[in-house]
C-alpha cells in the first residue's frame, strides 16, 4: 500500500485537516464587499485556536489509474510537530513525523525508514510552503504564499477577485503572472530569458535574485460571517505545479468551527492526485499527547532523490 506512492499520500495528508461531528454551519450570502486588509483581520480573529489537536480519519486517494482507501491518525503540537500514522485494516503501514526543519518516516510494510530535512517536501513537490504554512493548512487557517514575515506588504499584494458567494482575494502576482505568461509577448520574453539562463549556476543566480518570486499565485475564498478559508489555490508557475484545497461541511465544537470534509488536488505536468478526507473524531488540547517514533535494528535507512 505505502510503497511506490507513499510519499505523495503523505504529503497530501499533511495538506489537510481537521475536525469533528456536531452542528452543521450553512453559509449565507456574502453581503458587503470586504477589502483584503479588513478580510485578513477577520481571518486572523477567527483562526482555529489550539495548543495540540488529535484526530482520526478515513480517506481515499485517486491517482487517476488507481485509487487507495485507508485510515489513520494525525496529531499536531502547535508551532512544533506534526505526527501521522496511516493504517489499512487496522494495521499501521506508515508513521511520519515533521518538524520545522525535518521530515522522517517509518514504512512498516517493507521495513525501511527515511530521515531528511523539511526542504525535501518543498523540493519534491515545488510547493514552497514552510512548516508554519503547512500547519495552517492542516488547521484551516490562512497563510501567505510564499511565506513572508512582512505582513503589511503581503496583505498589500492582494486584490479583490470576483465571486458571487464568498469573499475572494488574489495575490497581486496574478497580474504579473498574466502579463508574463498569458500575454504572448510576455511568454516569449520569459522563454528567451530562461534559455539564456539554461546553465544550472545561472538558474541558481536567477532564483537568488528573486526574479521568480512574482510567478507564485494564490487565490483565497473566505466564508462570509464565519471568516474561515473555504478554498485556497496555490501555484508555482515556473515549476508547473499547483495545489488546490477545499473545506466542506463546517461543524461546531464548543466555540470553534472546523471542516468535516476536505478535498485536495495536487497536480503537475507529470502527475495528478486527488484526496478525499473524512474526519471521524477529534480531540483538542489533550494534556497527555505523545509523538512516538522509534526505529529498531530491523529497519533499513533509505534515501530519496
Amino acid at each position: 500500500m505505502f510503497k511506490r506512492q507513499n510519499i505523495i499520500i503523505i504529503f497530501l495528508l499533511l495538506l489537510v485537516l481537521v475536525s469533528c461531528k456536531a452542528v452543521r454551519f450553512i453559509n449565507g450570502g456574502k453581503g458587503e464587499t470586504i477589502r483584503p486588509h479588513r478580510l485578513y483581520r477577520h481571518l486572523e480573529a477567527n483562526r482555529f485556536d489550539f495548543e495540540n489537536v488529535n484526530l482520526k480519519f478515513s480517506a481515499n486517494v485517486d491517482f487517476g489509474e488507481s485509487s487507495q482507501s485507508f485510515g489513520g491518525n494525525i496529531k499536531i503540537k502547535r508551532d512544533s510537530i506534526i505526527w501521522i500514522s496511516l493504517r489499512s485494516f487496522n494495521v499501521e503501514g506508515l508513521r511520519v513525523v515533521i518538524t520545522k526543519d525535518s521530515v522522517k518516516y517509518i514504512n512498516r510494510l517493507d521495513n525501511t525508514y527515511y530521515l531528511g530535512e523539511f526542504s525535501f517536501l518543498q523540493e519534491r513537490f515545488a510547493i514552497d510552503v514552510d512548516y508554519n504554512a503547512l500547519e495552517a493548512i492542516l488547521t484551516n487557517n490562512f497563510f501567505f504564499y510564499p511565506s513572508s514575515e512582512d505582513t503589511a506588504k503581503s496583505v498589500s499584494d492582494f486584490k479583490l477577485c470576483e465571486d458571487s458567494v464568498y469573499h475572494c482575494m488574489a495575490s497581486i502576482s496574478k497580474r504579473k503572472y498574466n502579463r508574463f505568461f498569458v500575454d504572448e509577448k510576455g511568454a516569449d520574453r520569459i522563454e528567451r530569458r530562461l534559455e539564456r539562463e539554461s546553465q544550472q549556476d545561472s538558474v541558481n543566480r536567477f532564483w537568488q535574485r528573486g526574479e521568480f518570486e512574482d510567478y507564485y499565485y494564490q487565490i483565497v475564498k473566505v466564508m462570509p460571517g464565519l471568516y474561515r478559508v473555504k478554498e485556497m489555490f496555490l501555484e508555482n508557475y515556473v515549476q508547473q505545479q499547483s495545489l488546490s484545497i477545499r473545506y466542506e461541511d463546517q461543524v461546531l465544537e464548543d466555540t470553534q468551527f472546523f471542516p468535516s470534509k476536505i478535498f485536495v488536488e495536487l497536480s503537475s505536468f507529470i502527475f495528478f492526485v486527488e484526496l478525499k478526507l473524512n474526519i471521524e473524531s477529534v480531540g483538542v488540547n489533550n494534556t497527555d499527547m505523545s509523538f512516538p517514533f522509534k526505529v529498531t535494528n530491523k529497519y533499513k535507512e533509505i534515501s530519496i532523490k
